[in-house]
């Protein structure tokens, strides 16, 4: 019968597809979308159109399915159609505010379902729309009530029993949260999201067999339901079952090979079982159907880098990509970033004397000659000098033979230069879904950025730590002075990367800096920015390192943002010491044995005058010189995430619940 029934099925669809008729085409698309075939969906609302073009159930629906996919410039365009059709209709009035939401209009949205409220003040999905409007802004307590209020008037509704499933974990209250858990799979027991966030609250309170069950249970309801297979996929790598991991990820490309979080998972699954050429093969092709993937680019270059001898090929070509972007952003007069894609390219292939020139030239751009000179010297010691090459080592010599270095007899290459150390720490977060191991991949990618500013000592975490106390004893025993716990948060548009700095002597939080990126390159943008305001966030401290009668010279320059006629406390160093509960050097005033004033600010050192302090001179070479940085105001400005405060993850979760 079952079989009868398929077979009828079909005719019936090939008798709706030749006779073209548009209200069995609109029947036909309803039961794609239904099952969330959204691509099948709008080419049925397509043909409905072509025979109707004024047919608002296709608008509507065209509208819907774009809005799912999350093309919110489509989805508009189609909504405005449909209501053009019927002017101030609820439905599509909701509809509209919410792909609002999706482009950022909050102020549009907001109108939207207050109109429709103050015509028809029952209606729930208006409600729901102002909810979430509370939580994009980070009110998750306004956005509670909202979903409760509908909650009242209805009390089976799923949306609202699931959304406050999510916000009360979210706030910590997980008696709730299995509450309108269970009262969900009271009322809908055979809906499959239901099992699949009940998976998810699961894993979030670290109860892994019963998140396993739960999005088990929901896969016996809908095989094909993706979130669901890309969850359990999570749930068997916490598991370490690796092996696992990949039969599901093969499941998932199997159906569509366009899926960017399988080929991550198979690659991190292949990477965890050493399984490294099968690794590298599946991140190939995960980044040939989604080479916007950054965080698989960078965890399948730690593997690169990690694994492959130097002289592997391989290295060069993975190389040769950064180097390409770099060359991008440098016509576009983008330094900042072409400097970043070059440290990666050679990170990956040292010996690539063209890009090390090309990088080298940056340098120079940037006004230093003395590092261009040194990139210079390092392609001549591959034996892959050029005349160009030479003339320029050449030129630039002569020219460096009058800077400070020289006139000092100071080679800056062999000077120690970091005077602050740090331990860079990681927690998994179970939230997490899209790419788990970010956190470690995210760790490492910060601290190659610092490789590059010899004021600081990295100490990176290779595994998660399992609490705050543990990252402080850890720190604390190897004396570094500061810590950091780094949160890294995502959805498919934004990133959020947050590091709580921590003194190590006490443990206390000193500061937390936030960046929020969007858009193309959001990834390495949000590692650039933070390692940028990082580093201007510490204290500047250096070394007196000669001195004669009036004149001296320390170890800091202008790549340190050292200016001429900058002042610096010359401090005995047994007597400075990192403050106890901020970012900050700290000495009494009888430490301080005088001032150093910058008269020649070169690269890597700077010359000046000593001025000391007191009737005796009681300056050496040895001594610190500290100057305590402004605040950077331009963090205050632009690394804020606009509006929204609510994690991208949870955002995303509650305006996928249908």
């Amino acid at each position: 019968m079952k079989r009868q029934g398929c077979i009828a099925g079909f005719f019936l669809m090939i008798s709706i597809l030749l006779h073209a008729d548009p209200v069995s085409l609109v029947a036909l698309a309803r039961n794609h979308q239904a099952d969330e075939n959204w691509f099948t969906a709008i080419e049925n609302y397509q043909e409905a159109l072509r025979e109707n073009p004024s047919f608002l159930l296709a608008w509507h629906g065209m509208a819907e399915c774009f809005y799912a996919l999350g093309e919110y410039d489509q989805a508009l365009s189609h909504v405005d159609e449909a209501l053009r059709l019927r002017k101030d209709d609820p439905e599509l009035m909701n509809l509209k505010g919410f792909i609002s939401i999706g482009r950022g209009e909050i102020a549009e949205a907001s109108a939207l379902f207050s109109k429709v409220l103050s015509a028809w003040p029952n209606d729930i999905e208006a409600r729901f729309g102002l909810a979430e409007i509370e939580l994009h802004t980070g009110r998750i307590s306004s956005a509670s009530g909202l979903y409760r209020e509908a909650l009242a008037r209805n009390p089976d509704n799923r949306k609202a029993l699931l959304s406050l499933a999510l916000l009360s974990q979210e706030s910590g209250n997980r008696a709730a949260a299995r509450d309108y858990l269970e009262k969900a799979l009271q009322y809908h027991g055979e809906n499959p999201q239901v099992f699949y966030f009940a998976a998810y609250i699961a894993i979030l309170d670290g109860r892994t067999d019963e998140a396993e069950r739960q999005v088990r249970r929901a896969l016996s309801l809908k095989k094909n339901y993706d979130e669901a297979r890309e969850l359990l996929a999570v749930i068997l790598y916490r598991s370490r079952r690796y092996s696992e991991v990949i039969s599901v990820c093969d499941e998932r490309i199997a159906d569509k090979r366009n899926r960017s979080s399988a080929w991550y998972m198979k690659t991190l699954a292949l990477e965890k079982l050493g399984i490294r050429e099968d690794a590298l093969v599946s991140a190939r092709t995960g980044l040939e159907v989604a080479p916007e993937d950054d965080i698989l680019r960078s965890l399948t270059e730690m593997i690169i880098i990690d694994g492959l001898p130097f002289e592997d090929s391989r290295r060069r070509v993975w190389s040769a990509w950064h180097g390409e972007r770099a060359k991008l952003f440098e016509q576009k007069n983008l330094s900042d970033q072409a400097l970043y894609e070059y440290r990666r390219a050679l990170k990956l292939y040292p010996d690539d004397a063209e890009t090390r020139y090309s990088y080298a030239r940056v340098l120079l751009s940037r006004g230093y000659p003395a590092q261009f000179y040194s990139q210079l010297e390092f392609i001549q010691s591959l034996g892959k000098s050029t005349t160009t090459i030479n003339d320029a080592l050449e030129s630039y010599g002569r020219l460096l033979s009058t800077s400070v270095h020289r006139t000092w007899n100071i080679d800056p290459l062999y000077l120690d230069k970091a005077h602050t150390s740090i331990g860079l720490f990681y927690r998994n977060d179970p939230a997490n879904v899209m790419h788990p191991d970010s956190e470690r991949i995210t760790a490492s990618m910060l601290a190659q950025a610092f490789s590059y500013n010899p004021r600081f000592v990295v100490h990176e975490a290779k595994s998660p730590v399992q609490s705050y106390s543990e990252a402080f004893r850890l720190s604390r025993e190897r004396g570094d002075d500061y810590f950091i716990m780094l949160h890294y948060n995502e959805n498919d548009r934004d990133v959020r990367l947050v590091a709580d700095v921590h003194v190590s002597s006490t443990g206390t939080k000193a500061d937390s800096f936030s960046v929020f990126r969007t858009g193309n390159d959001r990834y390495p943008n949000a590692l650039r920015r933070m390692t940028q305001v990082l580093v201007s966030s510490f204290p500047l401290r250096g070394t007196l390192l000669k001195r004669l009668q009036g004149d001296a010279v320390i170890d800091l320059g202008r790549a340190d943002g050292v200016n001429k006629d900058a002042v610096f406390d010359i401090v005995d160093a047994r007597k400075l010491r990192t403050a106890g509960g901020e970012i900050a050097l700290v000495y009494e005033k009888d430490a301080v044995l005088g001032t150093f004033t910058v008269t020649v600010p070169d690269e890597e050192l700077s010359g000046g005058t000593v001025t000391r302090s007191g009737f005796y001179d009681r300056i050496n070479s040895g001594d610190a010189v500290v100057l305590v940085p402004e605040k950077d105001e331009a963090a205050d400005q632009t690394d804020q995430e606009p509006e929204q405060k609510t994690s991208p993850a949870l955002f995303k979760l509650v305006r996928q619940i249908r």
